[in-house]
């Protein structure tokens, strides 16, 4: 029994050192700056960064990654991200290695504003990312009156708000971009087809505008091919100004009639003359003139004839409408070959 005492001594310590590792990974995920790294945190880092070069050489890109992720975990180096890139890239990983080039470039830039170093971090990262461009597929999405807790999710991948304004990464083919709120409901969903080297464009707006009211239908007795129907405005709360469209409309309609009548009248007499004159439908060549005067005074009376019938129709509408200024009816006038007419509703 007391032979399994030394490994049993020895599992346990492994497994409480990896217990402490592993508490002081979670309490530091994010990974402190470079410039606020504790001597501990600098020596904790490096052991990782150099597990993850050691594995790079041997093509261990499993055991590499863990490792610089480790090392990013204590201390948040664009160096060490910009290692952590590379690796995903020559892993094949090409999305999370767009993904880690982008980090390093933000993570750098702001960096650089204090020591020089990271400008050629953030100029590394730009160009390499930038190879990587025409081997990938992206959207870019544009998010509309998007509540402060929304999410957003492309290809079932959930996207950072960071993110949102930039191009997102993925796979090639039909992709679903899904906004939704905390409670993960819906607010909006798009599903677009991504190509590789380009950038797809995807809106979504969490509060869409509402879809346009169906026209009001008309009825059987009121329905005509080829027929149109002319909206009367409501009626106002002044009913003196609808009763004074009414009359004027209606005069113009009441005129237009008279003038029918009169051109109707002219039309009968040069017909005729004409009739007098040219026996057998033959006219002589001096009655040409009067047969074109006749043609256009017929046209003159068809056309005053309908433009004094919806006159006198809409001018009747208008009174009646306003005749009852609080009520608001649906009321127009129906015209189609053969047919004049009103339709409306209280």
């Amino acid at each position: 029994m007391s032979s399994f005492a030394p490994p049993m001594r020895s599992l346990l310590a492994r497994c409480t050192l990896s217990a402490i590792l592993l508490a002081s990974s979670v309490a530091s995920a994010a990974g402190v700056a470079p410039g606020e790294a504790s001597p501990a945190q600098k020596t904790q880092a490096m052991a990782h960064f150099t597990a993850g070069k050691q594995a790079i050489e041997q093509k261990s890109w499993e055991k590499a990654t863990l490792e610089l992720r480790a090392s990013l975990d204590v201390v948040n180096s664009p160096n060490a991200r910009l290692v952590l890139a590379r690796t995903l890239r020559d892993s094949g990983s090409l999305g999370d290695a767009w993904t880690e080039y982008s980090r390093t470039i933000g993570d750098a830039t702001k960096l650089a504003a204090t020591e020089d170093r990271y400008a050629k971090t953030a100029e590394a990262a730009s160009s390499e990312r930038a190879e990587l461009e025409p081997k990938l597929a992206f959207v870019v999405v544009t998010v509309a009156h998007a509540p402060p807790d929304a999410t957003l999710k492309a290809s079932g991948r959930l996207v950072s708000p960071e993110e949102w304004s930039k191009p997102i990464v993925v796979p090639a083919g039909a992709v679903d971009v899904v906004l939704a709120d905390a409670s993960g409901q819906e607010l909006g969903r798009q599903t677009v087809s991504a190509t590789v080297g380009q950038k797809t464009a995807v809106a979504l707006d969490a509060q869409p505008q509402s879809k346009a009211k169906p026209a009001p239908e008309v009825a059987d007795d009121e329905k005509h091919d080829d027929a149109h129907v002319v909206d009367t405005p409501p009626a106002t709360s002044d009913g003196s100004k609808l009763r004074l469209y009414s009359y004027v409309v209606g005069g113009i309609g009441v005129a237009s009639l008279a003038l029918f009548g009169v051109y109707g009248l002219i039309d009968n007499s040069t017909y005729s003359d004409l009739q007098s004159a040219c026996p057998h439908n033959a006219c002589p060549p001096g009655k040409q003139s009067e047969v074109d005067a006749g043609r256009t005074q017929q046209t003159i009376a068809n056309v005053s004839l309908v433009v004094g019938a919806v006159g006198v129709a809409a001018g009747a509408t208008l009174f009646v409408l306003s005749l009852s200024p609080k009520s608001s009816p649906n009321t127009g006038l129906v015209m189609a070959p053969g047919y004049l007419g009103l339709r409306g509703s209280l």
